[in-house]
């Protein structure tokens, strides 16, 4: 009996040691919530417009994406604008749905128009984990109860949920010369569903490099020396009621990115976000230089200066110095994306054109493009056209 005893206890210790290995871990997202896995997950719902993707891309684990949260990565964008010569047509992609068309195969648990998310699809997609970024398009950062609601509804369903905040989300004030260090810790925080913090750190380090290049080089620049700049949206939405365009406060991190990384003035000292605002406000604004980012739309520079539409503005100084500047295509750009360092270093070049003559943009975005998401030289040129940005080239901007 004994030697049974004994035996079986032989058995019980070399089936333990002999057993598969286990894979669970742990990582906490910017609640400080802790999520646990059993293993790197093979299926990932994503509630975003792109950010998330782009890292995915970036580090080699976009296959796992098996639902998405935005209609931005299904549609073609085309936008018919006639400025004074006949129509002509500007049309983009959403970086993500360009390089990787099969998002259109996957279920959206959005609704085409934003903030309702069907619970339904996304349980029925079996996520290993959600990943919801408060602050893009897909639930916004206005209507605080929806997002509580939205996050509830997620985690009653047993779905592990991790929460990211986009830059504009967090509380800038505190280090507002570096207003992509939340888009830092966003990238390890995915990145660490893969054990790869390290290839993310390196991408931020890149993707960095522009900010601290653009800070180093304007840093300098007197007080009396900045030109004041306005980043004016040209909403037809609000065209159609009257008004003239949208601004952005001081309040914003788009402020926070001119007058903190770029060193210029936001030429509207108010506060608010996408504020509606007539002609008559923007004439006495009078800004030095213009920049048309996306809003409800495409907006060419020809916009502005030939549309009959905007005749009403063809005496504002920037426009009669043509110093307007469309920024890239950038489909429910609510928040920053991985792209961004182009934007910034468009409107850089644009304020400070001496600071900046050594760099061609055009040409910069192709390396950037090849860079950060491993494409060839065919590939980062389309992808310069996907966000209407071909006019580097022609302009050798």
């Amino acid at each position: 009996m004994k030697k049974i005893q004994n035996s079986l206890l032989l058995f019980f210790f070399v089936s333990i040691f002999f057993a598969a290995p286990t894979y669970g871990f742990e990582v906490t997202d910017m609640r400080g919530k802790r999520i646990s896995l059993d293993a790197p997950p093979k299926r990932i719902a994503t509630i975003d417009d792109g950010f998330v993707e782009s890292i995915l891309t970036h580090i080699g684990h976009i296959d796992a994406v098996n639902s998405i949260g935005s209609w931005s990565m299904k549609r073609d964008y085309s936008y018919e604008l006639d400025l004074g010569n006949g129509p002509e047509i500007y049309a983009g992609k959403n970086t993500m749905f360009f390089l990787h068309p099969k998002l259109d195969d996957l279920v959206c648990v959005n609704s085409p128009q934003g903030n309702i998310i069907n619970f339904e699809a996304l349980a029925r997609s079996n996520p290993d984990i959600v990943i919801l970024r408060i602050g893009d398009c897909t639930l916004g950062t206005r209507d605080g109860e929806n997002i509580k609601k939205s996050i509830n509804m997620i985690e009653s369903l047993g779905l592990p949920l991790m929460v990211l905040y986009a830059p504009q989300v967090t509380d800038l004030s505190e280090n507002p010369e570096n207003a992509l260090a939340s888009m830092r810790q966003e990238a390890r925080i995915i990145a660490s569903l893969f054990q790869k913090e390290k290839e993310a750190d390196a991408l931020m380090d890149y993707v960095q490099e522009t900010e601290q290049m653009i800070i180093e080089r304007t840093k300098n620049i007197p007080e009396n020396h900045r030109p004041k700049v306005l980043y004016f949206g040209l909403s037809p939405r609000v065209r159609g009621k009257g008004g003239a365009g949208t601004l952005h406060g001081v309040d914003t991190a788009e402020s926070l990115t001119l007058e903190k990384i770029i060193h210029a003035k936001n030429a509207f000292q108010g506060k608010g976000r996408a504020l509606p605002v007539s002609a008559e406000q923007v004439y006495a604004l009078d800004p030095d230089i213009i920049f048309l980012p996306t809003s409800q739309g495409y907006h060419p520079a020809g916009e502005l200066l030939t549309a009959s539409y905007y005749s009403n503005l063809r005496e504002l100084r920037a426009v009669k110095e043509k110093k307007v500047y469309p920024l890239p295509w950038s489909p429910m750009n609510c928040a920053r994306r991985l792209e961004y360092p182009l934007e910034l270093l468009i409107i850089a070049k644009a304020t400070y054109p001496q600071l900046f003559a050594d760099i061609n943009i055009a040409d910069f975005s192709l390396e950037f493009y090849k860079k950060i998401y491993h494409v060839d030289d065919k590939t980062a040129k389309a992808l310069r056209s996907e966000q209407i940005l071909d006019w580097l080239e022609s302009m050798n901007f």
